[in-house]
């Protein structure tokens, strides 16, 4: 690009980036040739996540007028104008699940159990769906299921570990749907945003068996200090709420396909840096680990390519975590990444970029993400400044501070998080 050392210029640039790149995932370019089986019986539609009703609206003009079905999506992720005549849809309540949620599970278990051999489930899933469509197993009830839930989302748990434990605490994950629904078939077709694909894991697998046991789950909630009611434990350890496994009569009729994935995003987001002279380095699509930790990372390699006099671009993917300490503070994975890679930079010449969401919330703020730029942390009141905000688990405000919010609304999709560097 970009020899301009303008915040708004920069902005505008890292912008059209990021939506690019989200291109190739969304569900009317994701879905216009997914396919599903044929069948003899009757078709039931059910889109879960936050690209619930998008993924909908993609596949409908190619099934039956009459159709029924259920769309579950995150609240305020509907679309204004699609409200087919059939399909009830249902907004609840992300990350933490909430008596809506828990309503809409019940319906699509209803629904499976009214399904014969011959018909069809088909799932359209996405990311969000763990959370969106709550069904506590063992006694558990919402309340417990929500306590549990937020003392994993500060545990700094990777989403893989979190979905261990979310599976055999319900009643619905883990293959649990696609049992009430056998002997009719199930279908799931995916947008994965889950750090190496497993569609056993994509809305911790409702349609798919799961090779965890219970005592993975044991074992995960000693590891992050999770507590979990006495009954809960009791039944984990005697196996009372192990899911469906590989091997089981009920999951010979489910199938699966994945319709976009990270690395469609990333790839996309090469391209378009390589068009702008940017030299494109890939660091992964599946990234993991603590969000702090990988930020300075990224911030030790650009300074290494900016020193080397190279016109370079780092691109990442994933979902790196973070534990919180101060259940104040106000900020996401992305913007906490960004801001210790900003730190790290030091303001910097000639380094810009952004990190955000796909699904266009940094976990529970208003933003996709971030940007930076040189010049930032003096935006933010300075590097002592931007310190205690990351310090304070504050990196929402410290780019709020400095007009770096990068505000989409929902994109329709969710594909995990999209970092770029850009080095001049």
């Amino acid at each position: 690009m970009h020899k301009t050392t303008n915040p708004l210029a920069i902005k505008a640039f890292l912008k059209e980036l990021y939506f690019g790149a989200l291109a190739p995932a969304l569900p009317d370019n994701a879905l216009r040739g997914a396919t599903w089986p044929k069948t003899s019986g009757k078709t039931y539609l059910l889109a879960v996540g936050k690209a619930a009703a998008h993924m909908a609206a993609a596949v409908l003009p190619r099934l039956p007028q009459d159709i029924d079905g259920l769309i579950v999506t995150r609240q305020g992720y509907g679309l204004d104008d699609f409200a087919p005549q059939h399909l009830r849809l249902i907004e609840a309540s992300h990350p933490v699940p909430d008596a809506e949620g828990a309503q809409a599970a019940i319906l699509a278990l209803q629904a499976a159990d009214n399904l014969q051999e011959g018909d069809l489930l088909l799932v359209l899933m996405s990311g969000g769906a763990s959370a969106l469509m709550p069904c506590p197993a063992g006694g558990l009830t919402l309340a417990e299921k929500q306590s549990i839930t937020r003392a994993l989302l500060h545990s700094g748990a990777p989403i893989g570990k979190m979905n261990v434990v979310r599976k055999h605490l319900s009643a619905i994950k883990g293959g649990h749907l696609a049992a009430r629904a056998w002997p009719a078939a199930t279908h799931m077709i995916a947008i994965s945003d889950i750090p190496g694909d497993d569609p056993a894991m994509i809305g911790s697998g409702p349609t798919l068996p799961d090779p965890a046991s219970c005592a993975d789950t044991l074992a995960i909630l000693d590891e992050y200090g999770i507590a979990v009611p006495d009954t809960i434990a009791a039944q984990l350890r005697d196996g009372r709420l192990e899911t469906p496994k590989p091997d089981a009569q009920e999951m010979a009729r489910t199938t699966w396909d994945l319709c976009a994935r990270p690395a469609d995003m990333c790839a996309a987001a090469c391209t378009l840096v390589a068009e702008h002279g940017y030299e494109p380095i890939m660091l992964g699509d599946a990234l993991e680990g603590d969000a702090l930790a990988l930020g300075r990372d990224h911030a030790a390699q650009a300074l290494k390519l900016k020193a080397q006099g190279r016109k370079a671009a780092l691109i990442s993917g994933g979902e790196a975590t973070v534990t919180v300490r101060n259940r104040q503070g106000r900020g996401g994975r992305c913007t906490a990444y960004l801001l210790a890679c900003a730190i790290a930079l030091r303001d910097a010449q000639g380094i810009s970029g952004f990190a955000a969401d796909s699904d266009g919330i940094d976990g529970s703020e208003d933003n996709a993400g971030a940007f930076l730029w040189p010049g930032i942390l003096a935006a933010m009141g300075g590097t002592q400044q931007a310190k205690t905000y990351l310090e304070n688990e504050n990196s929402y405000l410290a780019f709020q501070q400095a007009e770096a919010l990068l505000m989409t609304g929902s994109s329709g999709t969710n594909v995990n998080d999209l970092r770029v560097l850009l080095v001049e």
